[in-house]
């Protein structure tokens, strides 16, 4: 079957959704008015099979009918990219336009996306062309090459050039449509399953409180349950044609990037595609907001375009690199649009060499002007509000006071457990606590396994001594942190690295044993402190 005529099918499985819909009504009044006529009067069971009528019946108008999509009265995300300010750009686009004889965007916009799209305000399903708005996603200009860029936007290109395209707002539209109007009913019965499910907990209370056995009936979702079923497995049909359509269009899109940018440009940006977004997904929970619970944020401009930074080292390099080559062998799915990425690269790379090598080798971020002001700019107006509290700082003050932070909240149990034995939640208080033959005490007062739980005497303290060691340790180092002689340091290529007073870290490990064995002795420990600079409590007045 063509990508056309599955196209046309795919509009006709559209029109059928609300045939069906239509048809679910039109033969509950049939069947209503049947049994009217046949009944010949108004009874009872008559209008009680009219009431069940209107319960299948109104769900169905309700949802696939009358519940709209929520129109967006504002513009499209993203920082709009102009052409007096960003004519580097633009030229890009307006040569993959030219070259494929497509009509070109109105406006272009930077998301933070890994990702970029053409949108087209569309009219009459798809059939009137409209507005052409351009996306491009921060991370592609970071991490992509300009021939790589531009053969992924040349791909975006592609889906217009191709005729076989005319239709695919049609299947969007019936896509989006179907899983509405099934989100809707399971949203319906979810609702109506809570009710029902609290009646009978009520019901259950009270048959308990006269002596009797509880029903067992358990809540259903009701026919809206069922309706909802119905159009999964028509939705199930429609998407198996769609988004075959989908695939097709896909491959032919990056036929169209290939011979426009080159194949191995095009082979390129599709191998790093993936390892572009997973790089993008580790940078933003390791490191861009790795400060937020303590309040903070890396400088303006760098919550996105930190990536860079992750990118450019040598390691991490490598390991993206790795990534791009060894791309995992994928089944396709009849339910996605894309096809697997691996057999997307695979119908590129068979195409014969061209010559044109990877293209043009250097950074796409170069394309952007003024690029910290306008990735400052995206983070306005795409973090959530409560960005705007937090402090902006410098990324080694950030990973510092971040980790810090963090550190403390992990003591925070150790430090409680401290205070509910009279003694100062500090790493003094803890070696206190240990001079006092109280050790014990403090690890009784620490969450336990079940196993340690049951232990007792001497298997007890077996348990307890490395808990003791681990939390003596940890005290000692937030002390040392908290009084800036100890930090972390950022590192780009892995975890950041704790880094002690010199010659602490090779005294510590026997320090810590010597407080932590039966015959406790916490000289040592205490002197390293102090030779690292951190003062002793004065002690109290008499």
């Amino acid at each position: 079957m063509s990508t056309s005529v599955r196209a046309v099918t795919a509009v006709a499985l559209l029109i059928g959704f609300y045939l069906l819909a239509i048809g679910i009504i039109v033969g509950l009044l049939a069947l209503d008015i049947a049994l009217y006529q046949a009944s010949g009067q108004l009874r009872a069971g008559l209008i009680k099979l009219w009431a069940l009528s209107a319960a299948i019946g109104y769900p169905v108008v309700r949802v696939v009918f009358l519940t709209r999509r929520r129109k967006d009265d504002g513009e499209l995300p993203g920082v709009l990219l102009t052409r007096e300010q960003q004519p580097a750009v633009w030229a890009m686009v307006d040569r993959i336009s030219e070259r494929t004889g497509v009509r070109g965007p109105a406006e272009i916009r930077l998301v933070p996306e890994v990702n970029a799209g053409v949108l087209e305000e569309t009219r009459l399903l798809g059939l009137i062309p409209g507005k052409r708005h351009l996306v491009i996603g921060a991370p592609l200009l970071i991490g992509l090459t300009e021939g790589e860029l531009e053969s992924v936007l040349a791909h975006e290109f592609g889906h217009y050039s191709n005729r076989d395209v005319r239709l695919a707002a049609v299947t969007v539209a019936g896509r989006r449509a179907l899983l509405r109007t099934v989100g809707g009913l399971h949203q319906r019965a979810d609702r109506h399953q809570a009710e029902e499910a609290a009646k009978l907990a009520a019901k259950a209370e009270k048959r308990l409180a006269k002596g009797r056995k509880p029903s067992g009936e358990e809540a259903g979702g009701g026919v809206d349950r069922v309706l909802a079923g119905l159009f999964t497995l028509y939705a199930k049909l429609y998407f198996r044609v769609s988004e075959a359509v989908g695939r097709r269009q896909e491959y032919a899109a990056d036929q169209v990037a290939a011979q426009l940018a080159g194949r191995d440009a095009t082979a390129s940006a599709l191998r790093r595609m993936p390892a572009l977004a997973a790089a993008q997904d580790f940078y933003l929970s390791r490191y861009a907001t790795i400060g937020w619970d303590a309040g903070l944020l890396p400088p303006p401009g760098q919550v996105y375009g930190g990536l860079l930074h992750l990118l450019s080292d040598p390691k991490r390099r490598e390991e993206l690199a790795e990534h791009a080559l060894d791309l995992p062998e994928q089944e396709p799915d009849p339910y996605d649009s894309h096809p697997p990425i691996d057999r997307r690269v695979a119908a590129i790379e068979a195409l014969p060499d061209d010559g044109r090598g990877p293209g043009a080798a250097g950074p796409a971020l170069a394309l952007l002007h003024d690029a910290q002001r306008v990735l400052a700019e995206l983070e306005v107006v795409t973090l959530v509000p409560e960005a705007a509290g937090k402090q902006r700082v410098e990324w080694p003050e950030l990973v510092r006071a971040a980790l810090l932070t963090r550190a403390r909240e992990a003591a925070a149990p150790a430090y409680r457990a401290l205070t509910g034995l009279g003694l100062a939640p500090t790493v003094h208080g803890l070696l206190d606590a240990v001079d006092a033959g109280r050790a014990w005490e403090f690890t009784d007062r620490l969450p336990k396994s079940d196993q340690a739980a049951a232990a007792t005497g001497r298997a007890a303290r077996e348990f307890a001594r490395p808990v003791l060691r681990e939390e003596l340790g940890h005290a000692a180092v937030v002390a040392l942190a908290g009084a800036g002689l100890a930090g972390w340091e950022l590192s780009w290529s892995g975890p950041a690295e704790l880094h002690l007073p010199d010659g602490f870290e090779d005294a510590f490990d026997a320090a810590l044993n010597a407080a932590c064995n039966d015959t406790a002795d916490t000289a040592p420990l205490r002197a390293l402190l102090a030779g690292a600079g951190l003062p002793a409590p004065a002690a109290p007045a008499v």
